[in-house]
């Protein structure tokens, strides 16, 4: 599973010190290839643990940012359990060991004149954030637990499972997600396109699915 971690601050110093001290640099490149009109230094590291990073700094900013691409979507989804890699996002968000209160990282960016949001597609999950620069440190922290130690809290995963069946029928009336689900319907049988990508109570109430949730985060 391959994760990219990108970082915008208005020093690029920020992200690369706070990175040092959970993580050995294994490579660093300085010539990465970018538009005549970017004015922005970019910095790429590969990881000892093989986290690709890209730093860039913009001293124009007035936020800080970071992005986490985890090349894993619901094309990866177990056949019995349809929208787990969405529901999985649903749950990151829910507290962690070292934060275990499930408002705590929201409540850190609303503090700092932050943000948050996260989406599944295909083949990718996506989280990002932003926040004063100044809190950078502090919510890169909260955000890095996402990966390392999520609580799956069983209080949780009623009220979450709910969350992701509402925005499935959201989506029911919306002719752009109509379209994609013709299109998935009307491949070979057996495909993984062919999976239910959102998933709703009906596909996700299983009786392990904590337990599934586990396995597959890991």
């Amino acid at each position: 599973m391959l994760r990219t971690l990108t970082g915008l601050t208005s020093s690029g110093r920020r992200l690369s010190s706070t990175l040092a001290m959970g993580a050995t640099v294994k490579q660093r490149c300085d010539s990465i290839r970018q538009s005549a009109e970017d004015r922005r230094r970019h910095r790429g590291l590969l990881l000892a643990n093989n986290l690709r990073v890209l730093l860039v700094s913009d001293p124009e900013a007035d936020k800080a940012a970071a992005a986490m691409a985890v090349q894993v979507g619901h094309l990866s989804d177990p056949q019995d359990v349809e929208g787990l890699a969405h529901f999985c996002e649903h749950m990151l968000f829910m507290g962690t060991k070292k934060y275990p209160n499930e408002a705590e990282y929201t409540k850190f960016l609303n503090d700092h004149g932050g943000s948050s949001n996260a989406y599944t597609s295909n083949d990718e999950t996506n989280y990002h954030f932003d926040v004063a620069p100044e809190h950078f440190k502090g919510a890169l922290d909260r955000f890095a637990q996402f990966f390392i130690s999520p609580l799956f809290d069983e209080s949780s995963t009623e009220r979450e499972m709910n969350a992701v069946h509402s925005e499935h029928e959201k989506n029911v009336a919306n002719d752009q997600w109509r379209l994609m689900r013709v299109q998935s319907s009307t491949l070979r049988p057996g495909h993984p396109h062919c999976k239910f990508s959102t998933g709703n109570r009906e596909t996700l109430n299983q009786p392990d699915v904590r337990e599934r949730l586990l396995q597959f985060h890991q």
